[in-house]
């Protein structure tokens, strides 16, 4: 029988977002948070770790313990945003170049932060035998590769001692081209970590196996989706990232983090944009008072009204073109954002203080150049200065006119 069409990333409606940070920071309390994260730091997940030398616990168990606490003291002070489906667009659009400036620790719209967004903005597939193999749940001839969206992120200043622990000092290592280097004490950078949603596990067949449980018999892919749909929260942890001050941004390999801090930071340089060169706008929807008594007993310090960031009608695309990507999208990967903007949005270094110019004491910032489509909807697409129209199959001698 043919294979049931994979489960898409269903966004949750913007006024959720509140209640969704509610919901991580009582799962960061929680053991199977930290007993998740250890497993994650086991198989070599994340690309920051951290670890306290000396300390009597096993490193995995330490370093989950201080990951745990660091996104729960994070996300408590966080701003909510949400990016809708054309914000998420433009945002992969403009992010197929790597953003020019180096890394600005004024970028983000506010120090710490939480956005999610309306589609993927990024994934990658995920042998499942192979990542399982070597532990208890590994199951001989097991085939089933699942798409893992990452659908958002939340960030913040790079503070490595934001948790302490009682006797030892936390050493970090960033893992970069497959080398582990240690990061200096003082390291001034934005901390970034990538989520994914709960329940969309596979989009396999719920009796596929894929491991084999404590008494012998056979996990399954709806056996896992239905225990993260009852005890997992909406998003769960992926990776992290800390983007250095000052680094200067390199073509990334496809499904990385680094792919995806291309389209954070693209996303936040459109946040940053005004004037004429405005990209979008923020309507900004209210915490319920309810609701705002509930954040302020968990000890919720960051605002609980939530940010929506839109695409600003100058730039908005046209709503066949918008349907039109949207029918092509799988919702467990970026959108196609071809017919949106077939002449992308691309980058111009600005230089922001000329007269220092020729000395190099100036600073540049990029600046975003709107993509568009030429002409009316009805019409051919024009890309360049001279149009070939062929209204008949020319003949072997004939150019065309």
């Amino acid at each position: 029988m043919p294979s049931p069409p994979p489960i898409r990333w269903d966004p949750p409606d913007p006024r959720e977002l509140p209640d969704i940070r509610a919901e991580l920071l009582d799962y960061y309390d929680c053991d199977p948070a930290k007993l998740a994260m250890a497993e994650a730091l086991r198989a070599g997940r994340s690309t920051i770790t951290p670890r306290v030398p000396g300390m009597a616990a096993s490193p995995e168990s330490v370093g989950a313990a201080v990951l745990v606490e660091s996104e729960r003291h994070r996300l408590a002070g966080a701003e909510l945003f949400y990016a809708t489906a054309d914000m998420t667009a433009l945002a992969l659009a403009a992010a197929q170049t790597p953003p020019v400036e180096p890394v600005s620790l004024s970028r983000p719209p506010t120090e710490a932060g939480l956005m999610v967004f309306a589609e993927p903005i990024g994934g990658y597939v995920e042998d499942i035998g192979a990542a399982l193999a070597g532990t208890f749940a590994a199951r001989p001839g097991v085939d089933a590769k699942v798409t893992t969206p990452i659908v958002a992120v939340s960030w913040s200043q790079w503070s490595p001692d934001a948790v302490l622990l009682d006797g030892g000092t936390i050493e970090w290592t960033w893992r970069s081209g497959g080398v582990r280097r240690t990061l200096p004490r003082h390291y001034p950078g934005i901390w970034v970590t990538f989520y994914s949603p709960r329940g969309l596990f596979s989009g396999l067949p719920t009796d596929t196996a894929i491991g084999t449980l404590h008494d012998g018999t056979a996990m399954t892919a709806g056996m896992v989706d239905n225990h993260r749909e009852a005890h997992g929260p909406t998003l769960g942890w992926d990776n992290e990232n800390v983007l250095a001050e000052n680094l200067r941004f390199q073509p990334a390999q496809p499904d990385t983090t680094d792919t995806w801090a291309h389209v954070v930071y693209t996303a936040w340089q459109l946040m940053a944009s005004d004037g004429r060169t405005r990209w979008t706008e923020t309507e900004e929807i209210p915490r319920a008072r309810a609701g705002a008594k509930r954040d302020a007993r968990q000890g919720i310090t960051g605002p609980g009204a939530v940010k929506v960031v839109r695409v600003h009608t100058a730039h908005q695309p046209p709503r066949q073109a918008v349907d039109a990507d949207a029918a092509a999208s799988t919702g467990r990967r970026e959108p196609s954002w071809s017919c949106r903007w077939p002449v992308r949005p691309h980058r111009r270094d600005h230089c922001m203080n000329p007269g220092k110019h020729s000395s190099g004491d100036c600073r540049h910032e990029d600046r975003l150049i709107p993509g568009y489509v030429k002409g009316p909807d009805d019409k051919p697409l024009r890309t360049g200065r001279t149009v070939h129209l062929w209204d008949h199959q020319p003949a072997p001698d004939e150019s065309p006119a």
